[in-house]
Parts: C-alpha cells; sequence; structure tokens
C-alpha cells in the first residue's frame, strides 16, 4: 500500500482489495476459514498510517535549506566539508538536523525553526533532560525518565514546562496522550539512539519537510512523524482472544512470542 497512498492518499482502495485477494489464496489452501483460523492464528497489520497532502506545493513543503541558509549545510552528493555546520536527514515528516560545529547553539538553531508554525514537535537533549519547543507555543516542555507521573503504558516520567507542546493531559500525575501516542517514550528513543548533537523536528499533518534531493508529495500522503494519523494503524487478530499488552508496535514482539508459548 505504501507507493499506491503516497501518489493517491489514504482513501484509495484499490490496494485494500487487492492485498485483500492475497490474504484470501492463503486462506483457500485449507478445507475452510472456518478451519484455517481453528488451526492458526492470524495477524494482519500495517506498519504506519498517512497524512493527506494537498497539491499546494507551498503549503505542504518545509524547506529546511532555505530555513537555515544562514547555515553552511551539508550537500548530500559529496562528502562532509571541513566548514559544513549542519547535515540534514530527512524521512518525509520529520528530520535530524546535525550539528558539526560544537560552538553552534541549539537553542539558537530552534529559535529559527520556530518561526515556521508548520514545524509542531523540535527536541533535543539538553542535560539529563530532553527539551521540546514548537513553532505552535512560545514556551516549552522539559522531561526525562523517571518519576512520580504515569503515563497509560506504565511509564513513569519527570515534567515540567508546558505539556499542550506534546498534546499532554495531565490529571492526579497520569499522563493520556492525545495528537502524540506514547510520545515521551518515542522522543527519548529517538535522541537517545546514537550520539551526537542533533535535533529532531517534526511536521504538522498535511506538511513534509524537503531537503537537498528529497522526494516530495504533492497531492497524495506521507508519514514519518509523531503524530496519531502517521501512528495509528489497523490491527486483526483471528485464531485467539490474547491482545497485546498495549497497543504499540514495540509491543508486538512480546505478544508474538507469547502466542508461540502457549
Amino acid at each position: 500500500m505504501d507507493l499506491r497512498v503516497h501518489n493517491l492518499g489514504p482513501y484509495d482502495v484499490r490496494g485494500i482489495k487487492q492485498i485483500d485477494k492475497e490474504i484470501q489464496k492463503t486462506l483457500n489452501l485449507y478445507n475452510s476459514w472456518e478451519e484455517a483460523v481453528k488451526k492458526n492464528i492470524w495477524i494482519v497489520m500495517g506498519d504506519n498510517g498517512q497524512s493527506i497532502t494537498t497539491w499546494s506545493f507551498k503549503d505542504v513543503e518545509i524547506n529546511l535549506n532555505h530555513l537555515l541558509s544562514d547555515y553552511k549545510i551539508h550537500s548530500i552528493n559529496k562528502p562532509v566539508q571541513d566548514d559544513d555546520e549542519l547535515v540534514i536527514a530527512v524521512n518525509q515528516r520529520m528530520a535530524y538536523i546535525y550539528l558539526l560545529n560544537d560552538r553552534l547553539s541549539i537553542d539558537r538553531l530552534a529559535y529559527t525553526l520556530r518561526q515556521d508554525s508548520r514545524i509542531d514537535v523540535m527536541a533535543w537533549k539538553e542535560d539529563e533532560h530532553i527539551k521540546v519547543v514548537s513553532g505552535l507555543h512560545s514556551d516549552e516542555l522539559k522531561f526525562s525518565r523517571g518519576g512520580e507521573v504515569r503515563d497509560e503504558y506504565n511509564q513513569y516520567w519527570t515534567i515540567s514546562g508546558n505539556p499542550e507542546i506534546l498534546d499532554l493531559k495531565i490529571k492526579q500525575d497520569i499522563i493520556e496522550y492525545r495528537d502524540f501516542p506514547d510520545a515521551l517514550a518515542r522522543l527519548y528513543g529517538a535522541l537517545n539512539s546514537h550520539q551526537g548533537r542533533f535535533l529532531v523536528v517534526n511536521a504538522k499533518p498535511g506538511c513534509e519537510f524537503l531537503a537537498k534531493k528529497t522526494p516530495v508529495h504533492i497531492g497524495g500522503a506521507c508519514h514519518g512523524s509523531l503524530h496519531k494519523e502517521d501512528s495509528i494503524t489497523p490491527l486483526i487478530v483471528a485464531g485467539t482472544k490474547e491482545l497485546p499488552k498495549f497497543n504499540r508496535l514495540v509491543d508486538m514482539k512480546g505478544y508474538i512470542f507469547t502466542l508461540l508459548n502457549s
């Protein structure tokens, strides 16, 4: 479905019909579909959602090279040069922006990006915390792992600042995720996944990042961000009443091993 949805948008059903036919071929190897479900556990799932884009290039594309034109940005078609200051790695609706010069200020870089209201989340490591700002808010949010506040996945956090930046609802020390599912753990994982000084930037639904030589998806759809439009995907389970502990992709591995062991 990925290529079709990129080009035609998420409401294209022809690809879904074709996938359905392929699943039917497997089910038809049994005497009946009832027998297929009785003898096996079936799991059908997608890997991501997609955010619809319009035909307006001006509205959709967030050109990071233009926004960060005051910096010397690495050109992707040649090795990193001594005077390069930034490396931009775009994945459609999110991007990593690496600072190659230790004298460069991440806060100043984030301030520049905040001038574009289509960038709804910018996050980076600051000491023991993760700092989050937005093109939609003037204040900031800081969080770290461990603390007194628990989210719906039984993960504990310390949070200060404006929770609306990640659309968090906090009531009686319980965090509810809304537009950005499991946002704290996902940002924490991304920012601790490898070494370096870098920001993670996230685009509003309907928008995507553009850098040199990156593809565009005008009039279709794209994905990669923290937003629920990109993050929520269908899951169909048949042949068991067991369900994953939580509705997250990271819980699927343990869920499948539990089914195998039972």
